[in-house]
């Protein structure tokens, strides 16, 4: 071989060296800037994660305390019915005394008129139709009064409940 021919081979060779030395030492400074890049993002993501800790705890905070309101608004409704039915029950039962108390002064009315006209005594003027016309009275009253511990119970528990 020529000495032109050799000349011209270690040319290309040192060109393909150099080649390969340049293509190296490009891969290796992608390679520090790729490392490079990664921890500066890394350090903004820790950064961006430590700033949303404080807001994923005020958002379970918020959460237990919807939750938490939710529950007492459930229990406030429930006290409420039972309250409004208990003063319910209470309103029906003064309805019901007012009602036997109506009665009975009819029947006392009665019995006054009986005696007046001279048809009877103070006493069988009132007998049986009196006697029951009292005892229902007496009866709508303890009504009353077992009404009246239920939704005064109803409304201490509603009361206690409203926070």
């Amino acid at each position: 071989m020529s000495d032109g021919v050799v000349a011209r081979r270690d040319r290309r060779r040192r060109r393909r060296g150099t080649a390969l030395l340049a293509l190296t030492i490009a891969a290796l400074t992608v390679a520090v800037a790729c490392v490079g890049v990664a921890l500066v993002a890394r350090a903004d993501t820790a950064d961006v994660q430590a700033r949303a800790d404080p807001v994923r705890r005020r958002v379970r905070e918020l959460t237990a305390a919807e939750q938490d309101a939710e529950r007492r608004l459930l229990i406030l409704r429930q006290r409420s019915e039972t309250a409004g039915t208990t003063l319910a029950g209470l309103l029906a039962a003064c309805q019901a005394q007012v009602d036997a108390s109506n009665h009975a002064v009819d029947v006392a009315n009665q019995a006054v008129d009986r005696y007046n006209s001279a048809q009877a005594d103070v006493a069988a003027a009132f007998q049986g139709a009196g006697d029951a016309a009292v005892t229902d009275v007496e009866q709508k009253t303890a009504a009353v009064h077992t009404a009246f511990r239920a939704a005064q119970t109803a409304l201490t528990k509603l009361m206690a409940s409203g926070g």
